[in-house]
C-alpha cells in the first residue's frame, strides 16, 4: 500500500524533509468530506533538524503543492502525531510523523512543504496508490516467534532452531528455489521472541515462577549462555537488512538463542502473549481505522508502543509463528488457575480446567482475531503460522488450503478423531494426545489455536499450519515462506 522514495530538502535550509509515503485514508473513523469529491490523504514524512536550535512542529506548518508552485489546494487536518512529532524537534535529531490533508477534487500535489521560523524544506511525493485494493509490495517483515517455554519443548525447540539458518537465508537472498537467483526482493527483517508465560492470575502454581504477569508478552532479551555461540543479552528485537552486509547465519543463530528456553510456566497462554506483545495502547499510524486497544490482566495495556516499541513497522508483513505442544489457555477469569479447594472451578483437576471450562473462563477467540487484524490496515499483511499438535499426516502442503472440516468441524463424522479433546482413561488428569512421537513426547489437540487460524483466514489473513509432531520442520517453514512472500507481494 505504501512505499518509500528519497527526496532532499532545500539546500539552504537547516531542516531536511523526506516524503516517505502517501495514502488514501478517506475511510478513517470520524472523517466526513466537507465538499463533493474531497478525499483524506495521509502523508508520512521524516524531518531532520540539522540546525543549532529546536524547530517547532505542528500540522499547520505542512503544505501540499504542485511543482510549479500553484496555490495550496489541500487543507491540513488533525495530524496523527506519534512518537514526539508534536512540540519541538531538538537540534541534530530526526522524527517521523503523519499529517493528514483534505485533498480537493482534481488537485494532484507533487510536493510536501514544511516551513518554520524562516526555514523551508520541500520533498517530492511518491505516487498515490491507485483506486482498488491498493496493496503495494513490501520487503519489510516483522517476525514474532511465540515459543512455548514449558519443560516439554526441549526437542521441539531444537528442531525449530535447526530450520532457522535455511529460513533466514531464503529471506535474506530472495532465492526461493535454491537456484542461486533471487525470485523476490530480499527481505528487511525484524524478529523477536515472546514466551507463552502470562502468569496465573497471581496464584501460587507449580512451574509458574512469576504468578502475576509471567513474561507478560515482553520481547525476550535473555540468551542461553549454556548454548555455544549465544550471548547473555540481546536487544528486544533483532534487525537484518540485506543492504547492510549483515550475515544471515549470525542472525539465525541469535534468533535461535532467544528461542531456546524451557523453564517457564506450564499453563500456556500463547494467543494472549502474542496479542499483548504487538498491540499498542492507543491508535497509531499503522493500526486499522477504528482501532480499539485491548486490555489485559489487571487492566494493563499492550506493549507495542511501550516496552516493545519499534518492533511493528507501518508497512510490514506481520508474521506470527507459534511453537507449542499444548492448546491455548488464555484466561479471561484468572480464578481458573486457583489451586485451592475454593472457587468456581475447584471440582476440576487443575490440569484439565482449560479444557473443561473453556467457554466460561477463557477469552473468546474473536478477541484475538479482531485484535490481530486491527494491527494492519489490510488483513492480507497478517501471517499466522502455528506449529502445534497437528498430526503429521494432516499437515497441509505449502500453499495448500487446510481441510478445515477434518481439523475443527463440530461434526464428529467429519473431524479427525485425533483432534477431539477427550479425557485419557489411562491418565484421567490428562487429555488423549493428538500425536505421540517416540523419543520426543506427546502433543495435545490444538483446538483453539486451529479455530483461531480458521477465523483469521476467513477474514483475509494468511495461514500456514505446521505439525510439531515431526523430527524436522522443513515443510512448516516452507509453508511459512510461501505465505510471507504472498503477503509481501500483495497477491491474492
Amino acid at each position: 500500500m505504501l512505499f518509500t522514495v528519497t527526496a532532499c530538502g532545500a539546500e539552504s535550509s537547516s531542516v531536511g524533509l523526506e516524503a516517505l509515503s502517501i495514502e488514501d485514508r478517506s475511510d478513517a473513523e470520524g472523517y466526513h468530506p466537507a465538499r463533493a469529491g474531497e478525499i483524506l490523504v495521509a502523508v508520512r514524512v521524516r524531518l531532520l533538524n540539522a540546525g543549532a536550535a529546536p524547530v517547532p512542529i505542528d500540522e499547520g506548518r505542512f503544505e501540499l503543492a504542485r511543482a510549479e508552485g500553484s496555490p495550496l489546494d489541500a487543507d491540513p487536518l488533525t495530524a496523527w502525531m506519534d512518537g514526539g512529532c508534536a512540540g519541538e524537534l531538538p537540534a541534530g535529531e530526526s522524527v517521523e510523523c503523519v499529517v493528514a490533508f483534505a485533498l480537493r477534487e482534481g488537485f494532484e500535489p507533487t510536493h510536501a512543504v514544511f516551513t518554520a521560523d524562516g526555514e523551508r524544506a520541500e520533498a517530492a511525493l511518491p505516487a498515490r496508490p491507485p483506486p482498488g485494493d491498493g496493496l503495494r509490495p513490501t520487503n519489510q517483515l516483522d517476525l514474532l516467534v511465540m515459543s512455548d517455554d514449558s519443560g516439554s519443548l526441549t526437542e521441539e525447540q531444537a528442531s525449530f532452531t535447526a530450520e532457522l539458518p535455511r529460513f533466514i537465508a531464503v529471506l535474506a537472498s530472495g532465492d526461493l528455489d535454491a537456484d542461486g537467483r533471487a525470485d523476490v526482493p530480499p527481505f528487511d527483517v525484524q524478529a523477536a521472541v515472546v514466551s507463552s508465560d502470562m502468569g496465573v492470575g497471581g496464584f501460587t502454581v507449580p512451574t509458574c515462577a512469576e504468578p502475576d504477569f509471567g513474561d507478560d508478552g515482553i520481547l525476550e532479551t535473555e540468551g542461553r549462555t549454556d548454548v555455544s555461540g549465544c550471548e547473555a543479552e540481546y536487544p528486544g528485537f533483532l534487525e537484518f537488512s540485506p543492504d547492510a552486509g549483515a550475515d544471515p547465519a549470525v542472525f539465525a543463530r541469535d534468533l535461535g538463542c532467544l528461542t531456546l528456553d524451557t523453564g517457564g510456566c506450564g499453563f500456556e497462554q500463547p494467543l494472549e502473549a502474542v496479542l499483548k506483545a504487538v498491540s499498542p495502547s492507543q491508535p497509531t499510524i499503522w493500526t486499522a481505522p477504528g482501532y480499539r486497544p485491548p486490555a489485559f490482566f489487571e487492566d494493563t495495556p499492550g506493549h507495542a508502543d511501550g516496552a516493545n516499541e519499534g518492533f511493528v513497522r507501518p508497512d510490514s508483513v506481520l508474521a506470527i509463528v507459534m511453537l507449542s505442544d499444548e492448546d491455548d489457555c488464555s484466561a479471561s477469569d484468572p480464578a481458573i488457575f486457583d489451586p485451592s479447594g475454593d472457587g468456581p472451578y475447584a471440582g476440576t483437576d487443575l490440569s484439565l480446567r482449560c479444557f473443561a471450562h473453556a467457554d466460561a473462563a477463557l477469552h473468546a477467540l474473536s478477541r484475538f482475531v479482531e485484535g490481530l487484524l486491527q494491527l494492519r490496515r489490510d488483513p492480507r499483511r497478517v501471517v499466522f503460522a502455528p506449529i502445534v499438535g497437528l498430526p503429521a499426516d494432516l499437515e497441509p502442503a505449502p500453499g495448500a488450503t487446510p481441510h478445515w472440516d477434518t481439523l475443527i468441524s463440530e461434526d464428529p463424522a467429519l473431524r479427525d478423531d485425533r483432534l477431539e479433546e477427550r479425557i485419557n482413561p489411562a491418565q484421567p488428569s490428562q487429555l488423549i494426545p493428538s500425536c505421540d512421537l517416540p523419543g520426543r513426547g506427546i502433543a495435545m489437540p490444538p483446538v483453539r489455536i486451529l479455530r483461531a487460524a480458521h477465523l483469521l483466514e476467513a477474514r483475509g489473513a494468511r495461514v500456514a499450519l505446521g505439525s510439531i509432531c515431526r523430527e524436522r520442520y522443513e515443510s512448516a517453514f516452507d509453508s511459512l515462506v510461501f505465505q510471507i512472500v504472498a503477503a509481501a507481494r500483495g497477491a491474492d
